[in-house]
């Protein structure tokens, strides 16, 4: 039986790409004074391009935007804070999230989240998809101080859900990082296509929409 679902969040549970557009674009709007000569679209569009699916930290991100643009009446470093401070306003779930969490308990399985990057930012990004209270575990590289693909990662997270790798299904949407780093533990995977990686014959199954999962899981028990 799978006891445990554990996820990843940028792009898996958060639609971090449509995030970055709406907060952006709202950033260009309070700054549109001192940004002069860049349209919203110039911005909006940099900005994403070269956070390249966060890649590059927003500090280069604005520094190279105001550089290109010969900007010096706004400090990278105050737009940064910005970010920061308030990304997590901007946060959109995918379609369904809080359903198919739902729909996972109703099953009797218990749900954890693995995430890398800073903290308290990216809690603070989860909380605002409004399903932390679904959530048994919620571990952040920066305060684990260990990140996927490390397997010491996922074993901590299997360890408080109370599950054994066997019992339990890693959902993600990078190749290397979260399907791989979860089979190295022996964990089952699903994998959640996207721009970046459209593709990974790795994982056990593919998950195209958040709705599809329960049914997915279902069927691992089932068996072939």
């Amino acid at each position: 039986m799978i006891r445990a679902v554990l996820f990843d969040m940028d792009e898996t549970l958060l639609d971090r790409q449509a995030s970055l557009r709406a907060f952006a674009a709202a950033q260009y709007s309070r700054h549109r004074d001192r940004l002069a000569g860049l349209s919203v679209d110039s911005f909006v569009e940099r900005f994403i391009e070269l956070d390249n699916n966060g890649a590059l930290w927003k500090d280069e991100v604005y520094r190279r935007i105001l550089d290109e643009h010969r900007i010096a009446a706004i400090d990278p470093q105050s737009l940064l804070a910005e970010y920061i401070a308030g990304f997590h306003c901007f946060c959109q779930p995918f379609p369904g999230l809080g359903e198919m969490a739902a729909e996972l308990i109703a099953d009797g399985r218990r749900l954890g989240l693995i995430t890398n990057g800073l903290y308290p930012f990216q809690w603070r990004n989860f909380q605002a998809l409004g399903v932390a209270h679904s959530f048994s575990a919620v571990l952040v590289s920066e305060k684990e101080g260990v990140r996927k693909p490390d397997p010491e990662i996922f074993r901590r997270a299997l360890a408080r859900l109370g599950v054994t790798a066997d019992e339990a299904v890693f959902v993600g949407d990078n190749p290397e990082a979260d399907i791989r780093g979860a089979q190295r533990v022996g964990m089952r995977t699903v994998y959640r296509p996207n721009r970046f990686w459209p593709e990974c014959p790795l994982a056990d199954a593919v998950c195209t929409d958040l709705h599809e999962l329960p049914a997915i899981l279902r069927g691992f028990e089932v068996g072939p």
